[in-house]
């Protein structure tokens, strides 16, 4: 009986309530004052137009934002791209200094063009020369020094 008299209770408070709408609240400013031409007009050009540009505006710095950070997203994921394959670059030298010496001795080979292709450096015959020709000056350097007159012969 009790959760009879309960939902009759609701459903009459739901069926007689009322739909709210909102108010829209306008200030008035005092008409003694000194200044009141000058806030009746800021007020008048405060209308719906004005919202609008702040729309347009917090739009405009939600997508500079957002391509700043896509931007800065795909800086990252190159600068993290070039670490890897100079890592890469780096690891594979310094397994096959030997091997790659001998190639650029012989003025061709297998390890030097692989090498050259990790850098994406040229590996026609001309390059080849170039670099045999320069064996005395990269027989002796770190690796990184290394791949750097690498790129600068070619």
């Amino acid at each position: 009986m009790h959760n009879i008299l309960l939902f009759l209770l609701i459903a009459t408070s739901v069926l007689s309530a009322k739909t709210v709408e909102p108010k829209v609240m306008r200030a008035q400013s005092n008409n003694n004052h000194p200044h009141n031409n000058h806030h009746n007009e800021d007020y008048d050009n405060s209308s719906h137009a004005h919202d609008r540009e702040d729309d347009i505006l917090s739009s405009s710095v939600e997508a500079s934002s957002e391509i700043t950070v896509m931007v800065t997203i795909e800086a990252s994921s190159e600068a993290t791209s070039e670490t890897h394959q100079g890592n890469a670059r780096l690891s594979y030298l310094d397994d096959n200094r030997v091997q790659i010496t001998q190639n650029i001795a012989q003025g061709h080979g297998e390890y030097l063009i692989t090498l050259l292709q990790m850098m994406n450096l040229s590996t026609d015959d001309k390059s080849l020369e170039k670099i045999q020709k320069n064996f005395d000056n990269l027989v002796y350097l770190s690796h990184p020094d290394f791949l750097d007159k690498l790129e600068a012969i070619i």
